[in-house]
């Protein structure tokens, strides 16, 4: 790279001095008038300034914006988001404008970061034009018309260019916020609901949306454990973070639409954790606090940055909310980071959790006390591959093992809820082997993309004696999409899915049997990067995880009625282990739905 430099350092004094340039001593004003209209065939684009560095999807498309960025919907990773912008008074030199090359006509720049002033008009996709952003430089531009250059050449230099200006808008960021306070910022997003149910069998809930259930429960029982049919908030996020000192972020965010007995709209811990930084460029990082832990792909990607309405019941089932409380370490090296922020910011992408992970972690879910002394180990490893004309690929695994102890749930005369036995036929709580590996391939839509899971391992399951073994699981699935941009600022995106799994919901009471196929086909409409529109067809068949009673309630021994022993009649005498008592089966449950689901984003 240095030999290129200085080559064209050479070149251009030549062609300076040698009346190849702009007249010596002319200002800026005086060489644009120079310009002739209409650039020559082999002039530069300024729209490949960043070619090496910005997929090809991204530049036909226009760029995209999610949670987190000038227009509210991306961040660098689910963290820390850039801070407010340095003030008028922080004495932070603005950038120094540069001519364009001859036969270009001048157009405000995309800045390759956050942090720099807001001029012009808005870009292509929502994002904001940003003053201090890279423009291509009269020199660079000269060689490559006069052949000096090539191409290749000539976009190696504008994207080292890029990492620093990324490099230094970083800094200014930073030094632009003299308190703590000032670089912190507040966002987040709505996600509103509306489910359709279209000829079910009349036992299809689910356990991913309370909205999917009854119309009517039946008399005596629940509509918590039945669902809760109509409009619905599945979600309401709201996130607050910031990077506080040189090497210490924050992130903190809450959900206000968790469901508690019969109300829908209780507060809870989402997220909550700090990270060191070991190194300047952030490669080296600590996290500590209730975070993401290594589980799928599908569990990286936040919800804002999906397309699919719910996860997939395999790659969601070994990690309970996704997180949990725990110890994280993760390494990414700096051009690994630039290629996840591409693809977060532009491509449904989940972001960078660290190219290694290494996690230490409770293992019984998030916002759930430990139960046992045995912590739950797990790793991460993922590659961003850029692949020809700037595309972007990503593969990786996850694999996480440990204890988990599951809650058999306990029989009543009256009680709906699923329960179980342990393999000692009582109803004591009790701990079970929990593994889980996952391999992962992720074709961000350039425009045309898919996505493909697996996961396999032992995990808790309810087996049709009633009784919680160690079981083997597996299941996954497969997704394909294209994104249709229509506008400057709309897109759809058009999804289908095909998922199965076969194994247990081991945080669920009773750890059911979770055997499921499914099929969803939908599209994603964003007609403004702060609203997201989505409508889908999904038919499902799955076991539900709700107990049946019988018709005829008795007062047995332990609280087991009638329909809860085998053949339907209670024994002479119940053995002290309750090994008479057995609970029924799943049943089966199928059902067509129609989905609506809406998302708004503020910051």
């Amino acid at each position: 790279m240095a030999h290129l430099i200085l080559r064209v350092c050479l070149l251009g004094a030549a062609l300076m001095f040698g009346g190849g340039g702009w007249p010596l001593g002319a200002t800026e004003p005086e060489r644009a008038t120079e310009t002739k209209p209409g650039a020559p065939p082999d002039a530069p684009d300024t729209e490949l300034q960043s070619e090496k560095a910005r997929p090809e999807a991204a530049r036909k498309s226009g760029p995209r914006s999610r949670a987190g960025s000038a227009t509210g919907r991306s961040s660098f990773r689910e963290g820390p988001a850039p801070p407010a912008p340095p003030p008028p008074d922080s004495g932070i030199a603005p950038a120094i404008k540069e001519a364009p090359p001859p036969g270009v006509p001048y157009a405000p720049p995309i800045t390759a970061g956050a942090g720099a002033l807001e001029v012009g008009p808005p870009a292509p996709g929502g994002m904001t034009r940003r003053e201090g952003a890279l423009e291509p430089t009269s020199l660079e531009d000269k060689l490559l018309q006069k052949g000096v250059l090539s191409r290749e050449e000539w976009l190696e230099i504008k994207a080292e260019e890029e990492r620093k200006l990324a490099d230094r808008t970083e800094a200014i960021e930073f030094t632009g916020s003299p308190r703590w306070y000032e670089r912190l910022r507040l966002y987040g997003y709505f996600q509103f609901r509306y489910n359709q149910m279209g000829h079910p069998n009349g036992d299809l809930i689910s356990w991913q949306d309370r909205s999917v259930g009854h119309q009517n429960p039946p008399q005596g029982q629940s509509s918590v454990e039945y669902g809760q049919p109509g409009f619905f908030f599945r979600r309401i996020r709201t996130v607050l973070t910031g990077q506080v000192s040189d090497r210490v972020s924050v992130f903190l965010q809450t959900d206000f639409a968790t469901q508690e007995g019969n109300s829908t709209q209780v507060a809870t811990l989402t997220d909550a954790w700090g990270e060191y930084y070991f190194d300047q460029n952030k490669e080296y990082r600590l996290r500590i606090g209730e975070q993401r832990v290594p589980c799928s792909f599908d569990n990286w990607q936040a919800t804002r940055q999906r397309m699919a309405i719910d996860r997939a019941d395999a790659t969601n089932s070994c990690a309970p909310g996704e997180r949990d409380l725990g110890i994280s370490f993760q390494w990414t090296p700096r051009w690994a980071q630039h290629r996840w922020k591409q693809m977060i910011d532009y491509m449904y992408g989940a972001g960078d959790w660290g190219m290694v992970n290494f996690t230490v972690y409770n293992g019984q879910g998030r916002n759930n006390p430990e139960v046992n002394e045995s912590k739950h180990i797990a790793m991460r490893l993922a590659y961003p591959f850029e692949l020809p004309g700037g595309r972007l690929m990503e593969i990786g695994m996850n694999a996480n093992r440990g204890k988990f102890n599951v809650d058999l749930g306990t029989p009543t005369s009256t009680s709906t809820e699923l329960f179980s036995l342990n393999e000692q036929n009582n109803f004591l709580n009790t701990d079970y082997r929990d593994e889980h590996l996952n391999f992962y391939i992720y074709y961000p839509p350039q425009p045309w993309g898919f996505i493909a899971e697996y996961i396999t391992g032992r995990t808790p399951k309810r087996g049709a004696d009633g009784i919680v073994r160690d079981r083997s699981m597996y299941g996954g699935y497969v997704q394909g999409h294209y994104e249709w941009k229509y506008s400057d600022t709309g897109l759809v995106n058009f999804y289908t899915r095909w998922q199965e799994y076969y194994g247990g919901l081991k945080f669920l009471t009773g750890a059911p049997d979770g055997r499921m196929k499914e099929l969803e086909v939908g599209a994603a409409w964003m007609p403004d990067p702060q609203w997201e529109i989505t409508l889908a067809y999904t038919f499902t068949q799955r076991l539900n995880f709700t107990q049946m009673t019988g018709p005829t309630l008795n007062n047995a021994p332990n609280g087991c009625n009638a329909s809860f022993f085998i053949g339907g009649t209670p024994p002479t005498a119940l053995p002290p282990d309750n090994s008479g008592c057995v609970p029924n089966p799943q049943n089966d449950a199928y059902g067509n739905l129609i989905r609506f689901q809406v998302m708004w984003f503020w910051n």
